[in-house]
């Protein structure tokens, strides 16, 4: 009885692992335009693979002085040898990629 619990056991972990669910990963950015990450000595990740935040893409801040606002660009865009933090999604076909790694 026991065998067939541990048999039942290995094929539901199976069956979780084959559906890759979430985890974390780490990569290194390649080439910063177009964008590519690699996680692994052979997955090269492009722009059709990536979810960015805004922790590692551009945007603007607004400041106001004296009752006068400016707007400024900010660049937190990746560079080529940084460090990435990725979320593989479920299925493994997608990745968000979170912030920079220290």
């Amino acid at each position: 009885m026991d065998e067939l619990i541990q048999t039942i056991k290995k094929a539901a972990v199976d069956a979780v692992n084959a559906t890759c669910p979430i985890a974390i990963v780490f990569g290194n950015v390649e080439q910063a335009d177009p964008l590519q990450i690699r996680i692994d000595q052979k997955l090269l990740l492009g722009m059709r693979q990536l979810i960015l935040t805004k922790n590692v893409i551009g945007h603007e801040v607004e400041a106001a002085n004296g009752g006068l606002k400016h707007v400024f660009e900010g660049d937190n865009g990746l560079r080529v040898n940084e460090g990435v933090i990725l979320i593989r999604m479920q299925g493994g076909q997608k990745y968000v990629v979170l912030d920079r790694a220290e």
